[in-house]
């Protein structure tokens, strides 16, 4: 009887290798299986000593910072305010004129003449009268405030005791007046607020009779 005829079969190389493969990894897994471990411990001990020491140093206090006296801002005093300047009054000059009496004028001018100081419809100064002293300081002036009367203006002036009254306020600064006429043009005056004194006479210096102006020519005070 004849044996049939199969297929040989032939141990492949990895059965044959597979074994020996095997041991020899199991081998080298052996052998550096622990320094393996002993160099991964190593890495580990450092990491965690490094780890150890920077933690120690950022946890160290660090110098304290040094800071620089803050300079005190200059604080600004008061102002000193000005002394008020201490104000000099300067009196005020009398106009009190001396008991003598001016010479007359030697200008003259008649009524409507044409002479330096003559004026027209009896604007001329009267003939021995004294110059004028308040409100109107100079001939000139007083013909100028005749003027003015004769338009209507300045009506105070027609009466003595007005221009007086005026005249006592004014420049001599009283402020309780109390008049008493002695004669026409002149009156004696007292100041109910004060022991002042005084005797104004008043002139027709430009024209007499009704019309004139009174001015005030001269002053006595006591």
């Amino acid at each position: 009887m004849t044996a049939p005829d199969l297929p040989r079969v032939t141990p492949s190389a990895r059965s044959v290798r597979g074994p020996s493969r095997a041991g020899l990894s199991r081998v080298r897994v052996g052998n550096l299986g622990p320094r393996l471990l002993l160099r991964t411990a190593f890495v580990g001990v450092a990491l965690l000593v490094l780890v150890l020491l920077l933690s120690g140093c950022g946890n160290g206090e660090l110098p304290a910072r040094t800071t620089a006296p803050a300079t005190p801002s200059p604080t600004a005093g008061p102002t000193p305010s000005p002394s008020p300047s201490p104000t000099r009054t300067t009196p005020a000059p009398e106009t009190t004129r001396p008991t003598t009496e001016a010479p007359p004028s030697d200008r003259s001018g008649g009524t409507g003449g044409t002479g330096g100081e003559g004026g027209t419809g009896g604007s001329a100064p009267q003939p021995g009268a004294a110059p004028p002293l308040w409100p109107a300081g100079d001939a000139a002036t007083a013909k100028r405030m005749q003027q003015q009367a004769d338009d209507g203006g300045d009506p105070w002036l027609l009466d003595p005791e007005e221009v007086a009254i005026s005249y006592v306020g004014a420049e001599l600064g009283y402020r309780d007046p109390s008049m008493t006429e002695l004669a026409p043009g002149r009156f004696a005056v007292t100041d109910g607020r004060s022991a002042a004194k005084s005797t104004v006479s008043l002139e027709q210096t430009v024209r007499k009779g009704p019309g004139g102006i009174w001015l005030v020519t001269r002053v006595d005070r006591y």
